[in-house]
């Protein structure tokens, strides 16, 4: 957005601060308004990717700890329980990441393939709407109200799931009192 700015660059002890001016492009014939828009809205779905982006994250760190725990458990019948409930859990979080993200793409032809899911949807509107300098058009930000509500509808499964199941699934855990640490051979 035009306007007077100051940045401060620090590297070790030493630092420097300038300040510098953002002038609108003399070609565009785009308000300060209009850019104050794009940029907001812009702004808005970067920041929603990357609530996505980490929720994603977080599915497949406690996916692979759910998994490594079930591994080192399933052969014991008493535990057959607690490695159904974790597999449940695993199930559950695999559905929501494949809503949010494109799992199945290997190859650049995969995409062809394999429908586009949420974070892609909103990323390539991002994309249309940073081209050119205008405020996003009313088409953009319908789309955005959907595609950001059916992405909070999955962080919403998402966080229930954490707070909920895996904590259940930690107590039985506790409940057996499995070690953290499983050495095969003993």
């Amino acid at each position: 957005v035009p306007g007077k700015y100051r940045a401060r660059l620090a590297i070790g002890e030493h630092s420097d601060e300038i300040e510098f001016e953002i002038v609108r492009d003399p070609r565009s014939a785009a308000s300060d308004d209009e850019l104050k828009q794009q940029f907001e809205f812009l702004s808005g779905v970067r920041d929603k990717l990357t609530e996505t982006h980490a929720a994603i994250d977080r599915i497949r760190d406690a996916r692979s700890q759910i998994n490594s725990m079930a591994k080192r458990i399933k052969d014991n019948k008493d535990h057959e329980s607690i490695v159904e409930l974790g597999s449940g859990i695993v199930e559950k979080m695999t559905a929501i990441e494949r809503n949010l993200y494109q799992t199945r793409n290997q190859s650049s032809q995969d995409p062809l393939n394999f429908p586009i899911q949420l974070n892609n949807r909103l990323s390539s509107l991002a994309g249309v709407a940073a081209m050119g300098d205008n405020g996003p058009t009313q088409q953009a930000i319908a789309v955005r109200d959907v595609l950001v509500q059916e992405i909070d509808t999955q962080l919403e499964q998402l966080a229930t799931i954490l707070e909920s199941d895996i904590a259940e699934f930690n107590r039985r855990i506790q409940a057996a009192s499995i070690p953290a640490i499983i050495v095969d051979g003993d």
